[in-house]
């Protein structure tokens, strides 16, 4: 797969999330009731200050939160020395047409062609029901899938790696990095990337409603599996997608509650001065 192609295949997976939302703009009322985490010029500038937010996150690590990342950090480093024997595993426990069916229900999981629709139906559904915290988690799902896919395609470039159907015989070690290897974007997975990402944010959001977590944590679990039922990925490539995921999923939680503190502005209207959360 060339970098043109790469690059067409993300920017399809980032529209089918934007022109699903947008599709809501004409149901919001311009008034009051519906500017609470709502598509507009602050959530769009939003982007600039939530990848600062997530490079510059790991500076500000807790005891605690260094102990995840070395776990999920030595997890790849584990997967990735059990990268050829878990391709031949799954090689001899599934069969061709096991392993497309599961691609096929799986791969949409993690590309946008799910995402977006939810993401879009649950943003409607916050604006047609003045639910601001539907709103809220629709737009933090949307930056937490389009940061990911951003992540994804630069770590993609940087390290150029082969995927386990583009060598033969496969090889796991093989890294062409920067500048090289044109086509090979084995590492990280993107589609498990992305599908971690919203689901940290879906669950985060709703974390007093443990079955959405299980869900949306299960459905992202199926998608990162995909990627290796039909050798697309190593295992390591989506080890890794999962934890980098998780990671962008809670910095934007993060971000958006800080932004949610932050937000506070007062508005003059009809019965008096209220209080009003801008996003």
């Amino acid at each position: 797969m060339n970098t043109k192609l790469l690059l067409s295949r993300n920017f399809s997976c980032l529209m089918a999330v934007w022109l699903l939302l947008i599709t809501g703009l004409p149901l919001l009322a311009q008034t009051a009731d519906t500017c609470h985490f709502r598509i507009n010029r602050n959530y769009l500038n939003s982007y600039w200050h939530a990848t600062a937010c997530l490079a510059t996150r790991p500076l500000h690590y807790s005891g605690q939160q260094w102990v995840v990342a070395g776990g999920l950090t030595a997890l790849a480093v584990v997967a990735y020395s059990q990268d050829e024997a878990m391709l031949t595993y799954f090689s001899h426990h599934l069969n061709g047409q096991q392993a497309s069916a599961i691609e096929k229900w799986g791969s949409p999981l993690g590309n946008g062609l799910v995402a977006g629709p939810l993401l879009a139906g649950l943003y409607i559904y916050g604006a047609t029901q003045n639910d601001s915290r539907s709103r809220q988690a629709a737009l933090a799902g949307a930056q937490a899938f389009i940061l990911g896919a951003g992540a994804a395609f630069l770590l993609k470039e940087l390290t150029h790696r082969p995927r386990p159907d583009q060598l033969n015989p496969p090889n796991a070690s093989r890294w062409f990095g920067p500048f090289k290897g044109a086509g090979y974007d084995a590492f990280p997975s993107g589609h498990s990337l992305r599908a971690f990402a919203v689901a940290t944010v879906i669950s985060g959001m709703y974390r007093d409603r443990r079955w959405v977590g299980i869900t949306a944590y299960s459905l992202a679990g199926f998608a990162a599996f995909s990627r290796l039922a039909n050798n697309r990925h190593w295992t390591s490539d989506v080890v890794a997608g999962a934890a980098i995921g998780y990671a962008i999923g809670r910095g934007v939680l993060l971000f958006n509650r800080q932004q949610s503190e932050h937000c506070f502005t007062t508005q003059l209207s009809e019965n008096g001065l209220g209080l009003v959360l801008n996003f």
